[in-house]
Parts: structure tokens; C-alpha cells; sequence
């Protein structure tokens, strides 16, 4: 987890959780807080929902965490077991002195009898509780008098119990933490009574539904979800203006000299203080927990390109929505961009994007086999077949007098070399663009920019911040942990919701390696990348094909093969895949479509990141056994398929390849390969390894596999299913409610271990 999620002392924190007496349908978006209560015992701390007719005399709390003794500077981290003072909004902190009734825990100043210090106790999961026992009770009493003095040690940590120690976990405190429990360290009492764990407890007379928060141990004991405090923006800065303060949701009208910075120009070649436009077109978010977050040019300057068209004819103007990850602190803010920009700007893009983009030049050699493809793709058939066969004739001809040699070895090639090469220009299949040359296309911008208005009316918004802590679950008070669903909301600062999982840029405030990789290095090309894949993932639900039904697998699996089967020698999960064994007709016959195909495919791929293998820079290995083949298999929604399927792992799953084994291929697929692949980049050329013979496929893949885990078919030794596959049957008859399948979810567990998805 990136140091920017960890806790320091000085910042502000929300307290999560979930009420042992409230429904799960009706858990509230709120962190705990307190009741304005009439009476003598006045203000008492709660959890929420308090019920339609009380909900309005809740305030949530956000706590700033000090060091009672300030032996902790600002800015140290925060260490589970170590004594904190929480200070709410107010400057009031938790006292357990509340008017006559006893254990009950409420808001109070400062420096008064009953205040109390606390420490966060990090459990493992699985570590549930129960409702205390007066015999539990009693034994807790006297383990707390024992240790009470040495609370606040010289060190400033908190001495803990054997039996807590045992079960709890050490180290920092990070936002996002879950199963976290809340231990009063020091009530400032004569008795040690009130020295046990927060829990949450209401009688059954009580009018407020989510109950109060106890520290003598009544009740059930409570189990706290680490929230960040919901930051302010405290100012917003781009070229020479200033806005501060700044309120969500509050519109801005971009300066024109910034818009026009972003218009200019840049050479190819970067020279110094060529690309001050875009730099001085920065815009820069200051928030009130010490983050700052910052829209590049680059991304502003991409975002305004898709306002560069006047509204629709519904009047809905032209919007663009995105997140930037913060500095310094978790989380990301929401910015969207409405309106249209001004005419002056948009000339200059549209005349940078309508320049002719330069055409690199192609080799004289490459120049001559782009030119006898598009000849021979002209030439029809039956001509094809005419003059083949008066070629045919000559030569074999030619044959019969000619001794072994060079020469004898070359007419042959042409023979076998011709139809061959002619029938891979002539028929559509997936490598049909390595026959034709590049094309290189300027960009035609038809918009009538006489329509827009000379000072455009482009603006920008901070919709929300957002610190997603859906991966991570909501802790119940029982102990229990409740994933989310696929509509369970984000928290935000705004308090809308949108359901997604943390993102790897929310949790560590940087863009995977393998996007970087995936992009040379250019890491404003990887943020974009990303922030796509972000968008897709979102748009088709990704992040929930796992808990959904997949009703069609098994019919899928009994007529397309493909299946999981261990691992290669470096640890790399291994793929294996028959294309020439699917039957479409049975496909098609049962319904299904090219879309089923491709909710398998994303599916099954889910499955193999987030289950099998969960190391995000690993990579696989796959297996294309390409028997049964024809060249008419390349045309129609099998290719079709083919190419979607490529698309997708090309573009959202970079840097995921180790290898490609393309396995028992027919001889006329060989001759293309060998032809085409000069044309292939050196790195992609290298990952495939095109082999035939049952010996050679065996020598191959025990290169890279151990053979104890190579499949019986294919010279090894391991027969069966795999348990990876095992694995993904079970998830299937779970998530589809088979009469089979496992009273819990087999993948629940594993699940836990990566809350960042992608």
C-alpha cells in the first residue's frame, strides 16, 4: 500500500461501521458520530442509522489524531497499539462519564475526569466476537488493573494484554484498513471497568435504531473501517488565477490564455522551454488535509478536444469526466469539463489536427512485396488457376532437364510458394494487413466552427472526492465482513455514489508498471491508457464478472476448448486454447452469440488476474493448438472473435504475455509466418513460438513448462483436470446456484488477499 494511504498524527480520520441492530439493506454511508439527546445525559455517541424520525439530530464525526502525551510528532505514523487521543470537529473527545448512566460514551472537552485514550487494534481476518459474558468480564478486569500503569510507558506504546497481542497485528495504520477494533487504553477512572473495548449496545426501549457506543464491554464489540475525513478544496490555481476557497460542484470558467496555452504547438524534437504551453497549462488542486492533486496539460489539452464541437441539437452540451489521483494523501478528486471551447482555440487544434501527419518511409524491399500483393489480389481466380496451370506446365518441364541443385530447389519453392502466397493475399483473415502497405490518413474535422461562440463556454467542475474503500468491505459489529455488491456505493465527499473498485492510482497514487512498460515509458500515455481502462471496466461491469452468472459456461466449455492447466517453470500460469476445435454450429443452435462469447472470454480472464495469478507484473504463458484449422476458418464471427478478443487484451491487459506457443499448425500457415515475420516488432516476434510434430511440440513447451505439468496430449506427464480449473467450475456453480455447488463462495478467501483489481 502507497505511504500516501498510511495515517499520521495531525491528520483527520472517519470511523466506519456497521450497526449490530440495523438491517444490512438499511446500513448507513455514514461513519460514527453523535445524538443531540435531550436530557441529562445529554450528547452520547452512536452508529448510524438512527431511524427517519432521529436522523436529523446526528452529526457525523471526523477526528483529528493527536498523541495524548504529544511524545508523536505531526506527521509520524500512526503505529496499532500505540495510545491516541481522538479530538472530533468540535474539539470535544470521547469521555465515559455521561450523566448517571454507566458505560456509555459521549462527546466532552478536554482535561475532564473520564476522558479517555484509545488505540486501534488491527485483527486478523476471520477473528470474530461475541457478546461479553459477566464471567468475560470479570477475567478482563483484572488483565487491564494489571497493565494499567504502564499504558502510557516513556516510549509512548500502549501495553496490551497476552491474549490481545496474540491476535492482533502491528504496524502502521493505513486508510482503508478494515477489521479494526478501537481498545480504551485509559478511561482516567478509579476503576478499570470502562477499560475495554468500543462496542456497540442499545436497550430494548431505545427510539434510535443504530444503538450507542459502550467502553465496558456491553453489548457486541464493534469492528471500525479506516476512512480518510472528507478534505476541502482550499484553492485552485491556474496561470494567474486564484480561487479560494472553492465549494464542490461549483462551476469555473477557464481562463483563455490558459486554453490557448494548450493550443500551442511542439515540435517533434523537444528542445528547452518548447513545451511551456502546455506546462504553464496546469491546473492545481489545494486540499484542506495537506493533498494536492494536478491536471496536467497533456490530459487537459486531450480532454478539450472532445469539446471542440458545438452542443447537440438537444442543446445538451459537450462533458468529459475523470479522476486525479492525489499527492500526498489518498484518494482521488473528480473533475468534469462542460461546455464548448472558444473559437479561437479550437482553430488552432483543428489546424494541428488537420495537419498531414508524416509518412515514414518504407523500405525499397517492403515497397515491392506491398506491390505484387495488391497485383495478385487483383488477379481473379479462375485467372489465377489459368496461368498457374501454364506455369505449372513449363516448369515441370523445365524439371525434367534440369540436374539437382540450387536452381531445381528454386523452381520448386515457386511451385509450392505461389498458390500459397496467393491465397493468403486474396482471402480476409487476421493477418490480411501485413500484405498492405500503411495507412496513413489526416484526421477531417468537418465541424462549422462559425457556430461557436468566439469566447466558448468551456468550464470546469470538482465534482467530488473519492476514496473508494469497496474492495476492502465494510466491517459488521458481529466481526463479520460484508463485500460489497455491484450497486454498493462509493463514499464521497459530495455524497453521491458510484459502485467500482479501488483502483491501483486511488491506492497508490501511481499507474501500474505494466502500463508504463506498455507505453515506452511515456508516462502521460500510460495515465490515459489507464484512466481508459478505468472508464471500460467500469462501462462493462468487469469488476463484477466474478460474483455474476455466467449461465452459458458449460455450454461454451463442451464446445470450445480451453482450459487453465498449472504453471511454466518461472512460475507463469499457463493457458491452453483450441480454435480449430470450436463448434460454432452447436454455439449457435444454443442461443448464443458473439457477445456470450466475449462475457466467456473477459470472464475466464478476470478469473486468471484475480484468482489464479494475483502478482500484478506477472505474466502467462498460452498454448494455441491450432489443429483442425482451415483457411475458411478465417472469415465470419469466428474471426470476428478472434480479433474483439485480441483487442481487448491488447489494450486493457498490457505487458501480460510471456509467451505464445502456436502448436500443430498446418504447413501453409508456416510459409505465411515465415513470410510475414520481418514485419512483426522484434519483442512481440520473440513471444511467439510456432512449432509442428508431436516431438517438437513436446521439446518446446518443456523449455518453458515443467513436464510434470504439461497435459498427457502433449508428451507430458499430467493428467486430469488442473486445479485451476477445478477452482473455476466451483465458482461457476456457485455464482449460477447449481444444485452442486459450495454453501460459500470458493473464491471469497483469495479475493481478499488482492482488493485492488487493476
Amino acid at each position: 500500500m502507497g505511504d500516501a494511504h498510511v495515517l499520521r498524527y495531525g491528520q483527520k480520520v472517519r470511523l466506519a461501521t456497521r450497526s449490530t441492530y440495523a438491517e444490512a439493506a438499511s446500513a448507513s454511508e455514514l461513519a460514527i458520530g453523535y445524538y443531540e439527546k435531550n436530557g441529562r445525559h445529554g450528547i452520547l455517541s452512536c452508529v448510524p442509522p438512527l431511524g427517519a424520525k432521529l436522523q436529523p439530530l446526528f452529526t457525523e464525526d471526523e477526528f483529528l489524531v493527536l498523541h495524548p502525551t504529544e511524545q508523536r510528532a505531526t506527521g509520524d505514523h500512526v503505529q496499532y497499539g500505540e495510545p491516541l487521543v481522538l479530538v472530533n470537529q468540535h474539539g470535544m473527545v470521547w469521555n465515559n462519564k455521561t450523566g448517571g448512566i454507566t458505560g456509555y460514551v459521549g462527546p466532552r472537552p478536554r482535561g475532564v475526569p473520564g476522558e479517555m485514550f484509545v488505540s486501534f487494534t488491527k485483527l486478523p481476518p476471520g477473528v470474530g466476537v461475541a457478546k461479553s459474558s459477566k464471567k468475560d468480564k470479570d477475567k478482563a478486569d483484572k488483565l487491564t488493573a494489571s497493565t494499567s500503569a504502564s499504558v502510557l510507558s516513556a516510549s509512548g506504546s500502549a501495553s496490551v494484554s497476552m491474549s490481545e497481542s496474540l491476535e492482533s497485528e502491528l504496524g502502521p495504520v493505513c486508510f482503508g484498513d478494515s477489521n479494526v477494533a478501537i481498545t480504551v487504553v485509559e478511561s482516567n477512572r478509579h476503576s478499570q471497568m470502562f477499560n475495554k473495548r468500543l462496542s456497540n449496545f442499545k436497550k430494548p426501549t431505545s427510539h434510535i435504531a443504530g444503538g450507542y457506543i459502550c467502553c465496558d464491554g456491553k453489548g457486541t464489540e464493534l469492528r471500525f473501517t479506516i476512512w480518510p475525513a472528507k478534505p476541502k478544496i482550499e484553492q485552485i490555481s491556474m496561470l494567474n488565477k486564484l480561487i479560494t476557497p472553492y465549494n464542490y460542484g461549483q462551476k469555473i470558467a477557464l481562463p483563455l490564455g490558459l486554453l490557448e496555452s494548450t493550443a500551442k504547438r511542439t515540435n517533434v524534437t523537444k528542445k528547452a522551454g518548447e513545451t511551456c504551453g502546455i506546462q504553464q497549462a496546469e491546473i492545481f488542486f489545494q486540499l484542506s488535509n495537506g493533498a494536492e492533486a494536478v491536471l496536467p496539460g497533456t490530459l487537459l489539452q486531450k480532454k478539450m478536444l472532445a469539446h471542440a464541437k458545438p452542443p447537440a441539437p438537444d442543446g445538451d452540451e459537450p462533458e468529459s469526466v475523470f479522476e486525479l489521483p492525489l499527492r500526498n494523501g489518498p484518494g482521488v478528486v473528480v473533475v468534469r469539463l462542460i461546455g464548448v471551447a472558444p473559437r479561437k482555440m479550437i482553430g488552432k487544434l483543428a489546424a494541428k489536427n488537420g495537419k498531414q501527419p508524416q509518412v515514414p518511409q518504407v523500405k525499397r524491399g517492403m515497397a515491392i512485396f506491398y506491390r505484387v500483393s495488391d497485383l495478385l489480389r487483383l488477379v481473379p481466380v479462375p485467372i489465377f488457376a489459368l496461368l498457374y496451370a501454364v506455369l505449372t506446365h513449363y516448369l515441370w518441364g523445365v524439371l525434367n532437364t534440369m540436374e539437382d541443385g540450387l536452381r531445381r530447389e528454386f523452381v520448386v519453392l515457386v511451385l509450392v510458394m505461389l498458390p500459397a502466397f496467393y491465397v493468403a493475399v486474396k482471402v480476409d483473415h487476421p493477418f490480411s494487413a501485413l500484405f498492405q502497405p500503411p495507412v496513413f490518413e489526416a484526421e477531417v474535422d468537418d465541424t462549422d466552427y462559425s457556430s461557436i461562440s468566439a469566447s466558448g463556454t468551456l468550464k470546469l467542475i470538482v465534482t467530488e472526492y473519492r476514496f473508494d474503500t469497496s474492495a476492502q468491505g465494510s466491517s459488521n459489529a458481529n466481526g463479520s465482513v460484508s463485500r460489497p455488491g455491484p450497486a454498493q456505493a462509493t463514499k464521497s465527499a459530495s455524497g453521491s455514489t458510484s459502485g467500482h473498485s479501488v483502483t491501483a492510482l486511488e491506492a497508490t497514487g501511481s499507474v501500474p508498471m505494466r502500463f508504463i512498460l506498455a507505453e515506452k515509458g511515456d508516462e502521460d500515455k500510460a495515465l490515459e491508457r489507464y484512466n481508459e481502462t478505468t472508464e471500460w471496466r467500469r462501462e462493462e461491469g468487469v469488476d463484477r464478472l466474478l460474483e455474476e452468472p455466467s449461465p452459458h459456461f458449460k455450454i461454451i466449455k463442451e464446445n470450445y476448448p480451453h482450459y487453465y492447466h498449472k504453471r511454466g517453470k518461472n512460475g507463469e500460469p499457463v493457458y491452453y486454447e483450441k480454435p480449430g476445435k470450436i463448434n460454432l454450429k452447436a454455439l449457435k443452435n444454443a442461443g448464443l452469440t458473439l457477445d456470450d462469447l466475449m462475457h466467456n472470454y473477459l470472464m475466464i480472464t478476470e478469473f486468471l488476474w484475480q484468482v489464479i495469478e494475483q502478482d500484478d507484473n506477472r505474466k502467462g504463458i498460452s498454448v494455441l493448438d491450432v489443429d483442425g484449422i482451415g483457411i475458411s476458418d478465417f472469415a465470419g464471427e469466428a474471426v470476428e472473435y478472434v480479433r474483439k478478443a485480441a483487442s481487448v487484451s491488447g489494450k486493457h491487459y498490457p505487458e501480460r504475455c510471456a509467451y505464445i506457443f502456436v502448436i500443430n499448425v498446418p504447413s501453409w500457415f508456416s510459409m505465411i509466418w515465415n513470410t510475414v515475420k520481418g514485419m512483426v516488432d522484434d519483442v512481440t516476434r520473440e513471444k511467439v513460438i510456432i512449432v509442428r510434430g508431436k516431438k517438437k511440440i513436446f521439446e518446446a513447451l518443456s523449455e518453458r513448462i515443467p513436464v510434470e505439468n504439461i497435459p498427457v496430449e502433449y508428451g507430458g506427464t499430467s493428467d486430469g483436470k488442473s486445479p485451476e480449473e477445478d477452482l473455476l467450475f466451483n465458482l461457476m456453480a456457485y455464482v449460477n446456484n447449481d444444485e452442486d455447488a459450495t454453501a460459500t463462495n470458493p473464491i471469497e478467501e483469495i479475493l481478499k488477499k488482492k482488493p485492488i483489481k487493476h
